[in-house]
């Protein structure tokens, strides 16, 4: 097919939403991934990116025919050329989650050959379709992504709820940010260098603009903000462009305990009763309710049991091996494998009161896996895991060193569906089963979506309230 100039219009009709905040069109037999536009619309596009073979990219510039999901987006930053952090700011908070789920259960059937389909709980709100399950098959994994509102979680019932607590905004806590030539702060266009200014960014939570009002930054390269609504606490990290870090620290604001405050540059989090120490270079989820869901979870998933040995590989600061070391007691053991130093020593002072978690600074692969604990008898053995990594997943090495340990139980937290689907195959193949998958949208007006999925060996028995 000949090739096409990038600022070409073409009119298109839009099909399912893809992963990474694109959804699927085609022209001619190309495939043409398109931002701003919602399935089943006909819209204008202005190609954006033609250097690749196989597809091109393309912006949404005119909405021909819109979707019933289109609404009128509350950022005005969003659209074609401007900022680039949000995705969806275009569709309504359900057709957002529906579009999530079925990002999740294309991902889990394409790469962890899994039989998965959306759960009907999203019916009519919806970014694509589900696949349903065959004539005589096993019944198909349901995929719901459950909504979170920055006071906490609560089951999707389909529609979205009225009022201000799950309206999609105000929920991000931690942000870095770029700085236009005049100082302002601001993010990233999509798929390119060019800051826009955006001081005033509807997903920020009003402590990290309030802390950033007014200000401009001249001669710097990068702001990091990390706020705390537990404390009120926020710290400001001013990155200097070709210099250090300057750390101009602000504890504002009155929490739980308005005596206690962190080191310079840090932050103090408040979690199931249990305080966490954290600098702003360390990774913490940014959504409000988020750590305290995501800890509910693995816990309700794992029901660990008093004695057992737990490992919590990807520890970060130490949030899942805390309570974890709670659940086991003093009879039992953690062991929380980090790599990165800041974490690593975050961790030491978050953990420093349970003594019986083993914290040790080392990267996660094969071989750390397979020696982490001893061997013979209750030493050797390990009964619970939680994984947790970064967004290219643990991988199929190390998904096998773990499961080669046998655990009853193993909870992994995965940000990325092609990266959990392709481990949930590796898995499969270690002879462990998905039994539960739970999505949250942690992360509203974005692509992103975070899940839970607990994998136990093949033929255990199953807890029926998990099932």
């Amino acid at each position: 097919m000949p090739g096409i100039a990038v600022g070409s219009l073409l009119d298109l009709d839009v099909g399912p939403v893809a992963h990474g905040g694109f959804c699927v069109a085609r022209s001619g037999g190309r495939v043409v991934f398109v931002r701003h536009a919602l399935p089943g619309e006909r819209i204008r596009a202005r190609v954006t990116d033609a250097s690749h073979e196989r597809y091109w990219r393309a912006d949404a510039v005119a909405v021909l025919t819109p979707s019933p999901d289109r609404v009128v987006a509350p950022c005005p930053h969003t659209g074609p050329g401007l900022c680039g952090g949000c995705d969806w700011q275009h569709a309504g908070l359900a057709a957002q989650r529906r579009g999530k789920a079925e990002v999740v259960a294309d991902a889990l059937r394409r790469f962890g050959g899994l039989d998965a389909r959306v759960s009907p709980a999203h019916a009519g709100s919806g970014l694509g379709t589900a696949a349903e399950a065959g004539p005589g098959a096993e019944p198909a994994l349901e995929v719901l992504v459950e909504a979170v509102p920055v006071g906490g979680p609560e089951r999707l019932t389909g529609s979205d709820r009225p009022g201000g607590a799950d309206d999609g905004l105000a929920w991000r806590t931690r942000m870095r940010f770029a700085v236009t030539a005049g100082g302002e702060v601001g993010l990233r266009a999509s798929r390119s260098h060019e800051v826009v200014a955006t001081p005033d960014c509807r997903i920020a939570h009003p402590l990290v603009l309030a802390a950033l009002a007014g200000r401009r930054f001249p001669g710097a390269d990068a702001v990091e903000v990390a706020a705390s609504p537990a404390t009120g606490q926020v710290a400001v990290a001013v990155h200097p462009a070709g210099a250090g870090t300057v750390v101009n620290d602000e504890h504002a604001g009155t929490g739980e305990d308005p005596g206690e405050v962190g080191a310079p540059g840090e932050v103090v989090e408040v979690v199931g009763g249990r305080r966490f120490r954290l600098g702003p270079e360390v990774f913490w989820q940014v959504h409000p309710a988020a750590p305290g869901v995501l800890v509910d979870a693995v816990r309700e998933a794992l029901r660990p049991r008093a004695g057992e040995t737990a490992l919590d590989l990807y520890a970060g600061t130490g949030l899942f091996a805390a309570f974890l070391a709670e659940d086991v007691g003093a009879a039992g053991r953690v062991i929380a494998l980090e790599s990165d130093a800041a974490s690593v020593a975050a961790a030491a002072n978050n953990l420093a009161d349970l003594p019986w978690v083993s914290l040790r600074a080392l990267r996660v692969t094969p071989a750390t896996v397979r020696g982490v604990v001893g061997t013979g008898g209750p030493a050797g053995r390990v009964d619970l895991a939680v994984l947790d990594p970064p967004r290219t997943g643990a991988g199929p090495a190390v998904v096998a060193a773990l499961l080669a340990h046998r655990p009853r139980a193993v909870a992994y937290v995965a940000c990325d569906p092609v990266a959990l689907g392709r481990d949930l195959a590796a898995a499969a193949a270690a002879g462990y089963d998905l039994v539960v998958l739970r999505a949250f949208d942690l992360f509203p007006m974005t692509a992103h979506v975070e899940c839970v999925a607990l994998l136990e060996p093949r033929g255990a028995d199953r807890n029926p309230n998990l099932v």
